[in-house]
This record gives structure tokens, C-alpha cells and sequence, in this order.
């Protein structure tokens, strides 16, 4: 009898939940998951641990012959500390950055590194990734400048020891693509999340039409378009555009990268907008999120309360000139820049206020075991 009753008062809470205003996910959901409990992304978090161990088994014997007479060792190079400097420190522009550049590995552990890729992120984002990396050659052919150029150029760095009892972490990335995993507690952090491109829009040539971030892109005009002129006063500041993303690093001081954290508030709120305005917000998130995959992404699209965003927007309103827009709260921030280039190059980055680089997963873990 008591479990039936138990069982009765379960039941009544998940139907009130939609009266309150709130969802299963959204109660349930801290990060992305809610620790082991949460058996969907628990499989995620199985699947990632067993992808990135089966890249780590293909060196685990050290150095082959190939390696010895180059002179470097793979293992050394994929697998870092989980305490390494580089693990919370992203790098979107062209670098020597630590990890296995993709250049250094074998076939095999190429097909592996895909196969990781692909236990995290959705059919939408895996191809964004691919369209980034290839859009390298398009550069590498047209500048001068000599900086390493090629879909080769994008490295693999696993920190920590991958299992499911474990704190650990990986990262790729490269020219224009940052992607940054952190687990802990049964829990996944994916932020930061940087995805650019140059040329942001193809325009000669058999790919001409081809835009890069496309659907955010699409997005952002739909929702600018979508305010009247009074709440267009609000959302469009006067001055230029910045460059690049507020919240990037390249060319400042590490004193002021956290800087973004602090911006006031500004443009126009959400919970002001109309409920088609807001279906426009709720979508343009939707098309940031869902690179991950759906055990990912609900997760966190469950968190996200549109009410307590902030959308501005600076530069021109024109499709085809620059313009940088963000959209921010107390922890989501994610910023689109379309400056660079004459209104060509473009940069985009998701971050976390509290949780980048797992820091609050991290910190929770600390409590609870130490």
C-alpha cells in the first residue's frame, strides 16, 4: 500500500508540472544530467568514455617505429593531466596548441576520433564541424600570410583518465572550432563551444550559396526582423560592432578574459517580447544547442528560462554587412560576430557563466568526495 501511494504521489507531481509552469527535464536536469540517475545521459557519458579509451588503447604500447624516427610520441601528445593549463584555455585562431594533431595520427585512430566526435554531437553539429575544417582549404589557397592551414590541423587532447566514476575531459580543436567536454558526478559540461568560419558565405565558385552557421545566421535576422521599430530602439545600440567575440581571448591580456562575465545588461529583455517574438528566441537557442546530440541538448534547453535573456544587437540590420548581436543572462551567453572580412568572417561561441570547462560540476564533485 505504501509504495502504491508513493507511487500515486509521484504521478500527481509530474502532471502538476505543466501547471506550474515547468517540465520533468527542467526539475530533474542541474548540467547536462542530473548525475547517474539520469540513465539517457548516463549511456551519452558511457559511450563518450568508451570512444575516447579505445583512441587512448591505440597507444598505449608508447612510441612505434614511425614515432621514434620522427621524434615524438603520440601518447604523450593525446593524453594530458586533468589539472593541464591547456584544458581551460580555448584557442579559436590558428596555433601550436597542445594534443594529437590529427596530421600525426594514424588512419585508425582518425575513424576513432570520429566516432568521438560523433558521441557528442548531433547530425547538425558533426557536419558543421566537417564544413569548418574543409572551409580551411578554401584559406589555405587564397592567403599569404603562412600560417598552418588544412583540415589536418585540428588536434585531439584527452585529460584525465575517460570512466564513468572519473573526472575527465577532452577537447578539439583548431582553426575556428573549439569544442570543450568536461565530466564529472555523472554530469557533462560542453562549454565553451566555438564554431567560425572564413568565408562565412561562399560567394564564387561551384560552393557559392554555401553559408557557414547558416541556421543561427537565418536566426538572428528572423528575430531583429521580428521586433517593431520601438523595440528595435531597444535591441540596436549605437556604435560599431566589435570585432570579435567580447568573451574570446586572441590579442588580450589573461587578466580580462573573464570580463564578460560582469557586462551590464543591455538591449532589450525578452520577457517584454510577444509570445511569436519569443517562439523567434526560443528557436534561435534551439539552433545554438542542438550541434549536441538530443540527450545533450534537452538537457540543457530544459535549464533556459528565455524570460531572463537579454538580446542585443550592434552594426548594421542589413543581411550582408556587419553586424554582431548576443544573447545573454544570468549564466547562458552566446555571442554572433560577423564583422571580420567586410562583413565575411564569422565567429560564434556558446559559454557558461558558472559551468565552462565543467568548473561547477567540478566544484560539486570536490564537495562530495573530498
Amino acid at each position: 500500500m505504501r509504495k502504491s501511494a508513493d507511487l500515486h504521489l509521484i504521478l500527481f507531481f509530474i502532471l502538476l508540472l505543466p501547471l506550474l509552469g515547468l517540465s520533468l527535464s527542467a526539475v530533474l536536469a542541474n548540467h547536462a544530467g542530473d548525475g547517474p540517475e539520469d540513465s539517457s545521459l548516463a549511456t551519452t557519458n558511457i559511450e563518450m568514455a568508451a570512444a575516447a579509451k579505445a583512441i587512448l588503447d591505440t597507444v598505449s604500447e608508447g612510441p612505434g617505429g614511425i614515432e621514434q624516427a620522427v621524434g615524438y610520441n603520440r601518447k604523450e601528445l593525446l593524453q594530458l593531466d586533468f589539472t593541464d593549463d591547456a584544458r581551460t584555455n580555448y584557442v579559436y585562431w590558428p596555433y601550436l596548441r597542445k594534443g594529437l594533431p590529427l596530421e600525426f595520427m594514424s588512419a585508425q585512430q582518425k575513424m576513432l576520433t570520429h566516432d568521438l566526435l560523433n558521441t557528442a554531437l548531433s547530425a547538425k553539429g558533426y557536419l558543421s564541424v566537417i564544413q569548418i575544417m574543409q572551409l580551411e582549404k578554401i584559406l589555405s589557397d587564397n592567403e599569404v600570410i603562412g600560417f598552418p592551414r588544412g583540415p589536418e590541423n585540428y588536434t585531439l587532447a584527452i585529460f584525465g583518465t575517460p570512466g564513468q566514476d572519473n573526472q575527465w575531459g577532452w577537447r578539439f580543436e583548431g582553426h575556428h572550432l573549439s569544442l570543450n567536454f568536461a565530466v564529472a558526478n555523472g554530469e557533462l559540461s560542453v562549454t565553451p563551444a566555438f564554431f567560425g568560419a572564413s568565408p562565412a558565405e561562399i560567394r564564387t565558385g561551384s560552393m557559392a550559396g554555401f553559408r557557414s552557421q547558416n541556421t543561427v545566421h537565418k536566426a538572428g535576422f528572423a528575430l531583429i526582423n521580428g521586433l517593431t521599430e520601438n523595440q528595435r530602439g531597444q535591441a540596436v545600440e549605437d556604435g560599431n560592432p566589435p570585432s570579435d567575440v567580447l568573451s574570446g581571448t586572441l590579442n588580450r591580456p589573461s587578466e580580462s578574459w573573464n570580463n564578460w562575465k560582469s557586462l551590464p545588461q543591455s538591449g532589450i529583455s525578452i520577457s517584454s517580447l510577444t509570445p511569436r517574438q519569443k517562439q523567434l528566441v526560443q528557436h534561435l537557442i534551439d539552433q545554438v544547442i542542438t550541434v549536441y546530440r538530443p540527450e545533450i541538448s534537452s538537457a540543457y534547453l530544459s535549464q533556459i528560462d528565455i524570460n531572463d535573456l537579454h538580446f542585443t544587437w550592434l552594426g548594421s540590420t542589413v543581411d550582408g554587412e556587419a553586424h554582431y548581436w548576443r544573447l545573454d543572462g544570468d549564466d547562458f551567453f552566446f555571442e554572433y560576430d560577423l564583422v571580420q572580412g567586410r562583413g565575411n568572417h564569422v565567429h560564434t561561441v556558446w559559454r557558461s557563466k558558472e559551468g565552462d570547462f565543467g568548473a561547477d560540476l567540478l566544484m560539486q564533485h570536490r564537495q562530495e568526495n573530498h
